[in-house]
């Protein structure tokens, strides 16, 4: 086998010193002109022809795909958008080689390195060269954050990706031309010139480019369970991502292989037969648009519209278009495995809530619970459910116990649902406990927490919806409870100032949204682990009985929402903020004997947080339709205030209006987890220069500016 290798290659060079010469060779150690690298630079025989031929498939193949995307805009959200500019870069590349060859084959000579045609060209290669290279990197990163970091909401994240491309794409292209490196390539086309000291930057950049690829086709694997159902719905990505990053490798090392024997040919070696690798680079640059958009059309989303567009050309109608299955790819595979996670995750509370001594309902599976308390960093473990006091006090060593609740691999469960190999780690539950005893009355945590009837939320639940800070939220389907995602650092918070919070809510009919429990959600595959906490919502009936919505911080800077045309728009799900309210509202129309209950309340809850070195929170007021609502609930008397605040921790929380009847005000300061720290600092310097303001009234003050601004013009301004 070796020796018809070794017969095969000493064939291929016999043949090459025929087409071949030691005169075309070019002396990179000699100072030539431009004129002269103009002559000595030819465009090699076979080149010639490969750059008039294959860009022209190349680029049909590219402009199918780019119009897949066009024709089907919902496609064209990451990762179509990442595929389709690498489409456009590669389209671009293919015009480049296209007008070398026709360059050459009009004039029979090369052009000159500061020529218009060749700097426009050479700008052309660069940039869409860049771009080329540096979307394939981003592809790989967006892959990463779509698998790894599914509870963190990214709106702008297109955005940055995008932005970093073209930055990248216009630097290296503007150094390039301002330190006179763009010109007369020894390739014969006009791009990056060759410099001697850059031998081996193909390799490195084969090297980074190759080792993105591969770690994150491993990644992919990784980032799924191991069960059949997943093998089966990531084979086909898995086995279409390894047939293109193979690809990709060989195809850019042996461009990085080529273009360091022809620097050396041209330094040192000066034989004729080596010239056939700029023959082979050159080669390797075509099939990057023609093998890579071939395999690209296999990617299961473009084939799968590429399908549909065939079917309504061949159809001439649409009819049946939609009966095509929908591929497995990537955004299929994200989606599954979030609403998995969300669908462990919301098991996982419920069965915990279950274990609380005032449920009624023993859990079916309480052998998946295994209890550890963490206390001093010793593990303790406690089988059996001790009997919680039922006073106010609280320990440290309640404040740090941890207990853990395990989803093993294989479930035996009688629920039919898709559960992920976790661990839930639960920070503090006896204080937790007792938190959502206080609430018991009104809160069944358990059922609101049900798997079965969570169904349909969970089914139709998309993803984060950038609330603040990106956070994730989910709300059960009774709107009772939700979910949300916090920081380490509001963990930290929270675990700092626990024994304080627990007081203030026991013994104040506070205003704050009650925290009912802290968890911390870790895959087995220890891909992913994610803090969040289960609060109170305050909605407690349908969003749909939503009149407005207000988030109140007492700021006038960048407070205001509506628009006068806004005014005619659907605002039941837009949460209006301080100048909203105070031209649309103007104060809160309660009764007497509730005003000073609710101010005093207030009061006390913001300089609690004062205390606490806590600011940035807000006032949340939700006008309420009940009158819709009791319609659609017979039981439900709007005239019976009693019968109405039976379903909220405090009479404080919803508050009927004097003014429109069968309307009342749902109240709740909502996130109070950020301290005064040198970020808010930051922050709030910033924005006064920026706006060249030393008085600006931004959101970010100290904890004491900012409660004293909290109450003077939020609680004394609309009670």
């Amino acid at each position: 086998m070796h020796m018809i290798n070794t017969a095969l290659i000493l064939l291929i060079i016999t043949q090459v010193k025929g087409i071949y010469s030691d005169s075309d060779v070019v002396d990179c150690n000699a100072d030539l002109s431009d004129e002269e690298l103009s002559y000595a630079i030819k465009l090699q025989t076979l080149d010639k022809y490969f750059f008039l031929i294959i860009p022209i498939i190349a680029f049909i193949l590219t402009l199918i795909i780019m119009l897949s995307f066009i024709i089907y805009p919902k496609t064209w959200k990451m990762p179509g958008d990442i595929i389709f500019f690498i489409s456009f870069c590669e389209a671009l590349l293919c015009i480049h080689w296209l007008s070398t060859s026709i360059y050459f084959m009009i004039n029979e000579i090369s052009p000159l390195s500061d020529e218009l045609f060749c700097q426009l060209n050479s700008v052309v290669s660069i940039f869409a060269g860049t771009g080329d290279v540096t979307y394939n990197l981003i592809f790989c990163l967006y892959v990463r954050i779509t698998l790894k970091e599914q509870f963190l909401a990214r709106k702008k994240l297109p955005l940055i990706l995008h932005s970093i491309a073209l930055f990248t794409m216009i630097s290296v292209t503007l150094i390039a031309k301002f330190f006179h490196y763009n010109g007369l390539s020894l390739f014969g086309t006009c791009s990056l010139k060759y410099n001697p000291g850059f031998n081996f930057a193909g390799l490195v950049l084969v090297f980074i480019n190759t080792f993105m690829s591969v770690y994150t086709m491993l990644y992919i694997k990784k980032a799924v369970p191991e069960n059949q159902r997943y093998l089966n719905l990531i084979g086909k990505v898995t086995r279409y991502y390894s047939q293109y990053i193979t690809a990709q490798f060989f195809i850019q090392l042996t461009q990085a292989i080529s273009y360091i024997l022809v620097g050396l040919n041209c330094t040192k070696f000066q034989k004729g037969w080596l010239l056939i690798f700029i023959t082979i680079e050159n080669s390797a640059k075509l099939c990057t648009p023609f093998v890579l958009s071939i395999l690209r059309l296999r990617d299961p989303t473009i084939k799968r519209q590429i399908l549909l567009i065939w079917k309504q050309f061949s159809s001439k109608s649409s009819i049946g278009i939609s009966l095509l299955p929908e591929e497995q790819n990537l955004v299929v595979i994200a989606k599954t495995l979030l609403l998995d996670k969300v669908n462990t995750i919301v098991y996982s509370i419920q069965q915990i809530f279950q274990q609380d001594d005032y449920t009624e309902n023993n859990s079916k599976v309480n052998y998946l619970f295994l209890k550890k308390y963490k206390i001093n960093n010793q593990i303790i473990h406690n089988e059996s459910q001790q009997t919680l006091e039922q006073d106010e006090k609280i320990t440290q060593e309640e404040i740090n116990e941890e207990s853990q609740f395990i989803i093993p691999p294989e479930q035996d469960l009688d629920i039919e649902l898709r559960l992920m190999a976790s661990t839930m780690i639960i920070y503090a539950p006896k204080v937790f406990l007792k938190l959502r005893k206080k609430d018991c009355k009104v809160n069944n945590y358990s059922d609101s927490f049900n798997p079965i009837a969570n169904q349909e939320q969970i089914n139709s639940f998309t993803g984060p919806d950038g609330g603040k800070g990106g956070a994730f939220f989910f709300f059960t389907f009774d709107n009772k409870l939700l979910i949300k995602t916090i920081s380490e650092q509001e963990l930290l918070v929270i675990k700092k100032n626990l024994g304080s919070y627990f007081f203030h809510l026991s013994r104040n009919e506070s205003l704050i949204s009650p925290i009912y429990g802290i968890f911390k959600f870790v895959l087995q595959n220890g891909q992913e682990s994610q803090i969040f906490i289960v609060m109170r919502n305050a909605l407690q009936i349908p969003s749909s009985n939503v009149i407005r919505t207000y988030d109140l911080k007492g700021s006038e800077y960048q407070r205001k929402v509506l628009k006068q045309y806004d005014l005619k728009k659907d605002l039941t799900k837009t949460t209006l903020k301080d100048i909203d309210f105070k031209e649309e509202e103007g104060k809160l129309f309660i009764p007497e004997n509730i005003k000073d209950l609710l101010k005093d309340n207030l009061i006390k809850d913001s300089k609690f947080f004062s205390e606490l070195n806590l600011m940035d929170y807000s006032l949340l007021i939700i006008k309420m339709n009940w009158s819709t609502f009791s319609q659609n609930n017979l039981q439900m008397d709007i005239n019976n205030q009693y019968q109405i605040s039976k379903l909220f921790n405090s009479q404080l929380s919803c508050i009927p209006s004097i003014k429109e009847k069968g309307v009342y005000y749902h109240i709740a300061i909502i996130d109070y987890l950020q301290e005064w720290n040198a970020e808010k600092k930051i922050e709030q310097v910033t924005k006064k220069a920026i706006n060249v303001k030393i008085d600006l009234d931004t959101s970010a003050q100290s904890p004491s500016e900012y409660a004293k601004r909290f109450i003077e013009k939020v609680v004394n301004t609309i009670i």
